[in-house]
């Protein structure tokens, strides 16, 4: 049997999909839970909350869909750290708008971006909130097949059958 995507997946993925396509950021993490100061310009993933999908998967598995957010953080050195703390939202938001992260899951779709105040410990930065919203299923699929999944279709236009025959067959489906 196969699980679903489990969160700790989920969330390394989104976070080695931002450093590797937002490479000026010089730090991405999960949830503001430094002490330190921060190397700007920087950003914190977390899943708020998920909701039960419209659709399900009839297969077992729990369809939900995820209330996610990325802090943009900036530091206020810069004169200009208002608009640049609002181009870094944008970027991130343009790039968020219907990724799937690497995973087998529905594309991810942007749902709002605004200043965020709600973060103490970030009260020493210009910080952006970039929420979006994915579909993902979890749990296990009842249906996956076990055992060994083929990975090669021949079909064969001959009665004639057996290793002698081999020739006869087609592949249909390439090798994986």
């Amino acid at each position: 049997m196969s699980d679903g995507i489990h969160l700790t997946s989920y969330h390394q993925a989104v976070k080695q999909w931002l450093t590797n396509n937002l490479p000026w950021l010089k730090l991405v993490d999960c949830y503001p839970e430094t002490e330190t100061a921060l190397n700007t310009p920087c950003a914190f993933f977390a899943v708020s909350d998920w909701d039960r999908a419209d659709s399900q998967p009839m297969n077992g598995q729990l369809g939900v869909t995820l209330n996610c957010e990325i802090l943009a953080v900036l530091g206020m050195a810069d004169a200009q750290y208002q608009l640049e703390v609002r181009n870094a939202a944008m970027a991130i938001g343009l790039k968020v708008e219907q990724s799937r992260f690497g995973l087998p899951i529905k594309p991810a779709m942007f749902v709002s971006a605004e200043p965020d105040a709600f973060q103490p410990e970030l009260d020493e930065y210009a910080v952006w909130s970039i929420r979006f919203n994915q579909e993902i299923e979890v749990g296990e699929d009842a249906f996956k097949p076990e055992g060994l999944t083929p990975t090669t279709i021949r079909v064969g236009y001959s009665p004639d059958l057996g290793a002698q025959d081999d020739d006869k067959y087609e592949q249909v489906v390439p090798d994986a």
